[in-house]
């Protein structure tokens, strides 16, 4: 039996029987639509079971992400040909931070192709860097990579024994730095006196006359403050109300200049008292003898 072309060409007729009566017809069931649809999906199932086979293999050899990175790095250098490759890096808010370790943690060099820059990864390897408190890593197309920093700002030097350690405003020590360059600032002493040093410096410095003469601030038992003064001199400051007690001091100093005596500490730490304790040759001569009348 001949199908017919469902796409058109030439049907011939058929012939007429000879003799009186026509022949009888004979009439065929026309084919069940599911036949059809079962014959496509049985070859699109077959297509399917193929394909997975062929990339169940391409995945367990290892072929997926070859392929992929071969593709990807292909794309990126047709962007790159196209005018979007690195051709600047442009930063901003850079005082300390060294410019060839900031290079050396971006990690891109001229001509990278600028979308291939994974700018998440490259902002957390500039955040490693010492100085870098916070860091934005942008693309500016076509060609600039820019990153704008925010710098730690030093505070303090910490002493550890013979040890100093740069400290910031947050109390995040600074490693790796030459001290030297930072002698001007306070020094700080005590287990966590980095994370109260910012607290206690602006404290003092409501008294800028008074705070412009301190050299060192020691946290003792957890509890409170001693402040080395520039003549060697040490105030011990309360526990409670510690800001009230230096405002004392500072009034005591304009009009009384008792940090002109030969005084080795002043104790602040009962309220509405000072006690000083004097140098051992002013002891000497206040008790020398014709020096007391």
């Amino acid at each position: 039996m001949r199908l017919l072309n469902p796409f058109g060409g030439s049907k011939k007729k058929a012939a007429r029987p000879t003799g009186g009566r026509a022949a009888p017809v004979r009439r065929h069931r026309p084919a069940s639509p599911w036949r059809g649809r079962a014959i496509r999906f049985g070859a699109v199932a077959v297509v399917i079971a193929g394909t997975g086979a062929a990339i169940g293999w391409t995945i367990q050899s290892g072929q997926a992400a070859r392929i992929w990175a071969t593709m990807t790095a292909g794309a990126l250098q047709l962007t790159a040909d196209a005018g979007l490759s690195i051709n600047d890096v442009l930063v901003i808010g850079r005082e300390q931070t060294n410019a060839g370790a900031l290079l050396e943690q971006i990690g891109v060099s001229r001509g990278t192709p600028i979308l291939a820059v994974d700018l998440g990864e490259t902002r957390n390897r500039v955040l490693a860097l010492p100085w870098v408190k916070d860091a934005r890593v942008e693309r500016r197309l076509p060609d600039t990579l820019h990153i704008t920093l925010v710098e730690r700002r030093p505070l303090a030097l910490w002493q550890r024994g013979r040890d100093f350690t740069l400290v910031d405003q947050d109390g995040t020590t600074i490693e790796g730095q030459d001290i030297r360059r930072f002698h001007d600032l306070p020094i700080v002493i005590g287990d966590r006196a980095p994370g109260r040093a910012a607290g206690a410096l602006a404290m003092l410095s409501s008294e800028p006359e008074l705070s412009r003469r301190v050299r060192a601030l020691t946290w003792v038992n957890g509890r409170r403050w001693t402040v080395r003064l520039d003549n060697g001199m040490d105030v011990e400051l309360p526990e409670i109300d510690p800001a009230g007690a230096w405002t004392h001091l500072a009034t005591l100093a304009r009009e009384h200049g008792v940090l002109e005596r030969d005084v080795v500490t002043i104790d602040l730490r009962i309220p509405d008292q000072l006690i000083m304790r004097v140098t051992p040759a002013a002891r000497e001569r206040a008790t020398a003898p014709g020096k007391n009348t």
